[in-house]
């Protein structure tokens, strides 16, 4: 899972993805390879023929439009993608997948709030959600919403405890908030999960 690498400047944002930093554009191109590919794998399931009745839900339109919507994510079309989505979106609008990819396709196009909105709508249909936890979390820190990033990330690792960029991830939010003190609590807890993360933490928040 990629996850957003906070930064207290977000014109400076730098980003980390396996423990390798990298700027946003190119944190961008590697996130929407990463999660959109799951998705890909694990959220669009092909309909099933069956006679449809009067009024019925069109599920089928559902399903091509959000094959396309992946399509358009990939290839770097997000607005037409965010597009696409919303359309799924009109037809089953309890599709946590779909709200996810709009708030990925959001994210991308620079529209952080519209992304976060998407987003805790996907971890509303989904409590389990996992990525989109992830996603969520880094959103919110891009905002400045370090409060709310530490519950996105909090949720992360309710769903994975060993999840060491969401803990280091953590551990910068509660930097950002001035509580040093949170801040190393999370340096203890990754250290034994990532050495290397947790050196990059420990450096971060005692400069």
């Amino acid at each position: 899972m990629s996850l957003i690498y906070p930064c207290k400047s977000v014109s400076n944002c730098i980003f980390v993805f396996k423990g390798k930093q990298m700027n946003v554009r190119l944190f961008l191109a590697t996130l929407i390879v990463t999660l959109i590919t799951a998705i890909a794998v694990h959220g669009a399931v092909e309909p099933k023929s069956a006679p449809r009745e009067k009024g019925a839900v069109d599920f089928t339109g559902a399903a091509e439009w959000f094959r396309k919507g992946l399509e358009l994510n990939r290839s770097g079309s997000y607005r037409e993608a965010a597009e696409a989505f919303r359309k799924v979106i009109a037809i089953t609008p309890a599709d946590a997948a779909a709200w996810f990819n709009l708030g990925t396709a959001s994210a991308f196009l620079g529209n952080h709030e519209e992304a976060a909105a998407s987003l805790k709508q996907a971890v509303r249909l989904n409590p389990d959600f996992l990525p989109a936890y992830g996603n969520l979390g880094g959103i919110y820190y891009r905002l400045g919403r370090f409060q709310e990033a530490i519950e996105a990330y909090g949720q992360v690792l309710r769903l994975k405890p060993d999840d060491a960029n969401a803990r280091f991830n953590r551990g910068m939010a509660y930097y950002a908030m001035g509580d040093k003190d949170s801040a190393r609590k999370e340096y203890d807890m990754l250290k034994p999960l990532d050495g290397e993360l947790a050196a990059k933490l420990l450096e971060a928040i005692t400069r």
